[in-house]
């Protein structure tokens, strides 16, 4: 009886010690760059990067973790029917298009 009740804690032992091991070995999303193209906001969470003319190639972009600067030129100045913005976005990844950590405007 005693004998089950040590293989089945060292069983436990080895599941939780695997489990951990893998749990560290998970990557971070890598950073990814798209662009130089035109960049504009129709609102403040949505944002689109084309590049191409006409646009072959068309980026969403999650404006949330800018600086307070680029995030104001980004949703301010960069609209539809203004001049419009050439930038290159640097970013993760994601389902939705990328979540924009830098941006680099060339006008």
């Amino acid at each position: 009886m005693h004998l089950f009740a040590r293989t089945s804690v060292v069983a436990t032992l080895l599941m939780v010690s695997l489990g951990l091991s893998f749990a560290g070995a998970q990557t971070p999303p890598a950073t990814t760059s798209v662009g130089p193209g035109r960049v504009f906001c129709r609102g403040a969470t949505a944002c689109e990067l084309d590049i191409g003319t006409p646009a072959s190639l068309k980026y969403k972009i999650d404006p949330g973790s800018l600086g307070a600067v680029d995030k104001e030129r980004l949703t301010k100045v960069c609209i539809p029917k203004a001049t419009p913005c050439i930038a290159t976005v640097t970013g993760t990844e994601t389902n939705g298009g990328v979540k924009a950590a830098s941006i680099k405007f060339y006008n």
